[in-house]
C-alpha cells in the first residue's frame, strides 16, 4: 500500500509556499521525484550520492541510461517503481510511490 509522504510545500519556483506567514504542507511524492531528477549528485549535503542530475544527460543519446538512473534513485529513496517513461518534449512520466 502506498504511503502518503507529507512535507513542506515548494511553489513552482521552488521557494517555500506560505499561507498567512505559515509554511504549508502537501503530499510531496511528486515534489520529491522532481527534486531527485533535477538535482545533481552532491547537491544534498546529507546524502551526496543521491539524485540523477538530468542536465548531465542533455546531449546524451542514451536515454535508457537516464531512465535506469531515475529508477535506481527512486528505489534508493524508498519508492516502489512501476514505470518511468520519457515522453515527447522531454517530459519524464513516472508511476512510483513510497512503500
Amino acid at each position: 500500500m502506498a504511503r502518503q509522504m507529507v512535507d513542506i510545500h515548494l511553489d513552482a519556483s521552488e521557494d517555500l509556499a506560505v499561507n498567512s506567514g505559515d509554511f504549508t504542507t502537501v503530499e510531496s511524492t511528486p515534489q520529491h521525484q522532481q527534486q531527485l531528477i533535477m538535482n545533481d549528485k552532491g547537491d544534498f549535503k546529507q546524502n551526496p550520492v543521491a539524485c540523477v542530475g538530468v542536465f548531465e544527460y542533455l546531449y546524451d543519446e542514451n536515454f535508457g541510461e537516464l531512465i535506469r538512473t531515475i529508477c535506481l534513485e527512486f528505489t534508493k529513496d524508498g519508492m516502489d517503481v512501476v514505470s518511468v517513461r520519457l515522453m515527447p518534449g522531454g517530459v519524464v512520466s513516472s508511476d512510483a510511490f513510497y512503500k
